[in-house]
């Protein structure tokens, strides 16, 4: 997986070492950090960082509008700009007065509020800043709208926690969008982009995947979300699983009586199907920008699969967010037992959804490091195998996101810096 020599052998040896001693049932905390310090691309990483480039946020609009139909509040201008995104949408009347919580992309400061009616025609647009109360103009915008999209967040996994890996966070790549299909309803789209990494050829790995609904209780929400049954990751479902045994169900408990959502049991199986002798297809899928047999490259079309989210109210349905989903992977960490080891984004890092896999010691994992990233962009590109996301280190920049003032290393530095990094790709570096 990795380009450079030097660095395949420094990581080959922080894993041995790592795995000889960062084990779940006997973690020797000594040397861990230093090896994550060694390993990682950038020089230091900000004290202070959460990893996180979005923030909820409310927004109070009202105004009245002639011939109102539908509210959306929009990542920009869609006259003026492209890759406009629906960060929050509602149906409604020509009186408006609506309180809307959105995921607001952190290096924005501002957002449009359009108002549509019933064939789509833009009747007002408004700019105003993040949060407080925005009043509608009632001047009917004039000019050609660009197409606006749903909201995506597009996660990055590295499957080798809690050892280093090669940060290049395309070992899963998993994309969530929203989209309002009723006064109270919900479609979760949720594609299956890339899966890069496939361990050694000796014992090639399988990754799984869920997505919890936070704080959501199985009991209460169960008979509110169903499945597209024309869409599913499972295209195998007779073939033996790992993480998901038993009858397969599309939703589970968990631990602690959360709602939990099972993706796929195994990445390069929701991909592809099985191979003519019943085996499971293991290439780098999407991640080699020439694949081939020769690099066990493949390119595969992304997979997707929806879910309908019924709400109790009109109120719950727009102001449910992608905030409150926390998708991850599961891997096996070393090569037999059911030692099973989630991987999530930075805020849920400590948290044990489906497996009790930290043995009570997980604050010797709470260091600065995050697994998996949630990128705000629907044109994001991840970067291609073993380019690291970006690096900055000893005066070295590169990778696949550093341009200057805009790049990944100097957010890493400095979370307030740099937050739009994602839209500023090294061509020959990304997918």
């Amino acid at each position: 997986m990795r380009k450079n020599v030097l660095y395949t052998l420094f990581i080959l040896l922080a894993t041995a070492i790592i795995s000889s001693s960062c084990i779940r049932n006997d973690f020797d905390y000594y040397g861990y950090e230093d090896q994550l310090e060694g390993t990682f691309p950038v020089d230091q990483i900000d004290e202070s960082h959460n990893w996180s480039l979005t923030s909820v946020t409310n927004t109070f609009i009202k105004g009245n509008v002639a011939d109102a139909n539908k509210l959306l509040i929009l990542s920009g201008n869609p006259f003026a700009e492209t890759n406009v995104e629906i960060l929050a949408e509602s149906f409604t009347t020509s009186l408006i007065s609506k309180n809307m919580t959105y995921l607001a992309p952190s290096h924005i400061s501002s957002v449009y509020v359009a108002v549509l009616d019933r064939y789509g025609n833009y009747v007002s647009l408004t700019n105003g800043k993040i949060g407080g109360e925005i009043n509608l103009d009632n001047t009917i915008p004039t000019g050609t709208p660009r197409v606006v999209v749903p909201q995506k967040l597009v996660y990055g996994f590295e499957a080798d926690y809690p050892n280093p890996g090669d940060w290049d966070y395309n070992d899963v790549v998993i994309s969530m969008t929203k989209e309002l299909t009723g006064e109270t309803t919900v479609d979760v789209h949720v594609t299956l982009n890339a899966v890069g990494w496939i361990g050694t050829s000796s014992t090639p790995a399988q990754i799984g995947a869920a997505i919890r609904w936070v704080d959501r209780r199985y009991d209460q929400v169960r008979d509110k979300v169903e499945r597209n049954q024309e869409s599913t990751f499972m295209n195998a479902p007779e073939h033996p699983r790992k993480y998901f045994s038993g009858e397969w169900t599309d939703f589970q408990k968990s631990l602690n009586g959360e709602f939990v959502i099972n993706l796929f049991d195994d990445a390069h199986l929701a991909m592809f199907h099985l191979a003519s002798d019943g085996t499971v297809y293991r290439r780098f899928f999407n991640t080699i920008e020439d694949a081939n047999s020769t690099n066990n490259g493949a390119k595969q079309p992304a997979k997707t699969v929806t879910y309908t989210f019924t709400f109790e109210n009109e109120f719950d349905a727009r102001n449910f967010t992608l905030a409150e989903l926390d998708p991850f992977i599961i891997v096996q960490y070393g090569t037999a037992g059911e030692n099973f080891w989630e991987v999530h984004t930075n805020p849920y890092k400590l948290t044990e959804i489906l497996f009790k896999y930290y043995n009570g010691a997980a604050t010797s994992y709470n260091n600065g490091f995050a697994w998996a990233l949630a990128i705000p962009y629907t044109k994001f590109r991840w970067p291609l195998e073993g380019e690291p996301i970006g690096m900055r280190k000893n005066s070295l920049v590169s990778g696949a996101y550093q341009t200057n003032g805009h790049s990944f290393g100097e957010w890493i530095l400095d979370q307030t810096q740099a937050r739009d990094w994602y839209k500023y790709p090294a061509e020959g570096a990304v997918y």
